[in-house]
């Protein structure tokens, strides 16, 4: 079968985030705490934000959807009576402006990889969990680094309603794509569990990039395992030939 799409990841896989994003929050935070004189110390503050990547990873690895409105609930829930609803009215819009300004870096050769698939003919998409920065967010970075002109769909598991492995975040790849077939599609990520399982069982072809991170987590492994992005394209262009 002669590919026709190929599908990335986005976290450790086109781009990665340098940690510090619950102190960018904080900063963002505090701000509007000083401005409005709302009653939440450092304390509370700190408490509060640092729970939310564990609640996310909770949640993520159920299926169940923890984007920025879920955690804002429990942040609301948290600081109780301390705010009112034009409170949490202008805490909502700096978290969501905060995620503009994550720290950001694409994988090496990114923008290169991608580009050349495109212009060898590929489609070219996006599937990927959205953590508490949503689908918005992750274009912006995407553009910013010079990816995301060369992508033609992104589906985002907020958009979409489902994280991977579900099989609905693949199909709503495939069709942004116009693709009906999955196995003519390669889908290239870093994890076992959600990009090979997710991709495998939809019937797409199947790369591990471990060039970010190795994912150390049991699974059955990709059809090709590669360190560096720019070995994807010559996998792609002999996929057929290699009887994969």
């Amino acid at each position: 079968m002669t590919v026709r799409a190929v599908t990335f990841d986005l976290w450790n896989t086109l781009l990665t985030s340098v940690p510090g994003a619950v102190e960018l929050r904080s900063r963002f935070w505090r701000e509007v705490i000083a401005e409005r004189g709302i009653d939440v110390d450092d304390d509370l503050l700190a408490g509060t934000l640092a729970m939310l990547p564990t609640r996310f990873d909770e949640e993520w690895r159920a299926g169940r959807q923890y984007g920025p409105a879920e955690a804002l609930a429990d942040c609301f829930a948290a600081f109780g009576d301390r705010v009112d609803a034009a409170d949490r009215v202008a805490l909502s819009e700096a978290f969501d402006e905060a995620s503009y300004h994550l720290a950001v870096e694409p994988v090496p050769g990114a923008a290169e990889v991608v580009r050349s698939l495109a212009d060898a003919g590929m489609a070219v998409g996006i599937v990927s969990d959205t953590t508490l920065a949503a689908g918005r967010h992750l274009r912006h970075h995407l553009e910013r680094h010079g990816v995301l002109a060369h992508v033609d769909f992104a589906a985002f598991s907020d958009e979409v309603g489902a994280y991977k492995p579900d099989p609905s975040i693949f199909r709503a790849a495939l069709a942004g794509l116009g693709v009906d077939d999955p196995s003519a599609v390669v889908h290239v990520g870093d994890l076992r569990r959600t990009d090979v399982a997710g991709a495998r069982a939809f019937g797409m072809g199947t790369v591990r990039f471990r060039g970010a991170i190795d994912d150390p987590e049991p699974g059955d492994e990709a059809d090709h395992v590669v360190d560096r992005l720019d070995e994807v394209p010559a996998i792609v262009a002999g996929w057929g030939a290699q009887g994969s």
